[in-house]
């Protein structure tokens, strides 16, 4: 009974290390899993950010007169308005 009771405690020993093992590699993969979606995260919020301040210049620009596409509409409904020499529509 002694040497069933040692191949049963080194069986269970064994099965501990293996189980212990594989919580290991499971936590690890899990904690790896998180670190790349949050960094995806992280990348998807600074490319929104620099988007929002993308759009905030833009439309800041747009409002100045100094821009090239806000006088070229200047341009452009003077002349359908019949202003600056331009024909009439």
């Amino acid at each position: 009974m002694g040497l069933v009771a040692a191949v049963a405690g080194s069986t269970a020993v064994a099965v501990h290390h293996l189980d212990q093992t594989e919580i290991k590699r499971i936590h690890d993969k899990a904690t790896a899993e998180v670190a790349r979606v949050e960094g995806e995260r992280r990348l998807s919020e600074e490319r929104l950010r620099a988007e929002v301040e993308r759009y905030k210049y833009d439309l800041r620009l747009t409002q100045t007169q100094d821009f090239e596409p806000y006088q070229a509409a200047i341009r452009e409904n003077q002349t359908k308005r019949g202003g600056a020499g331009g024909p009439q529509d």
